[in-house]
């Protein structure tokens, strides 16, 4: 219905369009042509002045519809170049804030980067959900951390709308799936409607979560799992392929940050992937 409501309004407009150069050509014509059809003075001269108010009247309305849309293009030209700088603004805030605090982080001794890692952690929640991804509906971050014994992803940075996540463990539907994922490294999951990317079926009685709509991308480097980080949202459909990419980078800001927090030699001990 409001597919067609929109042909209907805009089906006048398209006419006018298409008719009104046609009317503007013709009236010269009409005027100084279509007396010549009488011989009668006053209707010859009655058909001249009607044909010039004709011309006339084309030719201010042509100005007029001219002027409205240079009006209309120069607008929606503003309203784009406003919206690329509030963009713009935001990504390099975003992504600057949180470069600028991994490198701090670096300079932090090493046995003070567990304690500072969820706090980074939060400001990469943050940085998603209020500056990268403010026009999603209650959109909420959270990055997750895989527990030493690998049974668990265990939140440990949050931002936006709602409730921290609860933790996912071994032993549930969706804390196996999420874990088998999160190890192997799988891909980002992009997801429009929960239902649909999982059997709901499996949900424990009671279980109404927040969000309809998520992406979620493993913390990942060398080979090497962390967590994972989650953007979700009420809304369906509610991230582009932009938002995305947006939330893979930040991923991997995370993953910076892990594997700064933990050697290598302490994780090369365990031969299955994880802190």
């Amino acid at each position: 219905m409001g597919a067609q409501r929109g042909r209907r309004r805009t089906r006048p407009g398209r006419i006018g369009t298409v008719a009104w150069p046609v009317v503007v050509a013709a009236a010269p014509t009409a005027a100084f042509q279509l007396p010549n059809l009488f011989v009668v003075p006053a209707v010859r001269l009655s058909l001249v002045v009607f044909g010039l108010v004709v011309l006339a009247a084309a030719v201010v309305v042509q100005v007029v519809r001219t002027r409205h849309s240079d009006a209309a293009r120069g607008a929606a030209e503003d309203n784009a170049a406003a919206v690329e700088l509030e963009q713009s603004t935001a990504v390099r805030y975003a992504f600057g804030q949180i470069a600028t605090r991994l490198v701090r982080f670096t300079e932090l001794p090493t046995r003070e980067r567990r304690g500072e890692l969820p706090v980074f952690a939060d400001r990469v929640a943050v940085a998603l959900a209020f500056y990268l991804l403010p026009k999603v509906p209650d959109v909420r971050a959270n990055v997750y951390q895989l527990s030493a014994d690998l049974r668990a992803l265990e939140p440990i940075g949050h931002g936006g709308a709602g409730d921290t996540a609860g933790v996912f463990r071994a032993g549930t539907p969706y804390g196996d799936r999420n874990l088998e994922w999160v190890l192997v490294g799988g891909a980002p999951r992009v997801v429009g409607d929960r239902a649909a990317d999982v059997d709901v079926d499996d949900d424990v009685p009671g279980f109404e979560p927040r969000y309809t709509s998520y992406v979620s991308v493993v913390i990942r480097s060398e080979e090497y799992s962390f967590g994972m980080l989650t953007v979700d949202s009420p809304a369906p459909d509610a991230f582009t392929e932009l938002d995305a990419k947006a939330i893979a980078m930040m991923a991997s800001f995370m993953a910076v940050a892990f594997s700064l927090t933990y050697s290598f030699p302490d994780r090369d001990r365990n031969a299955r992937k994880g802190p």
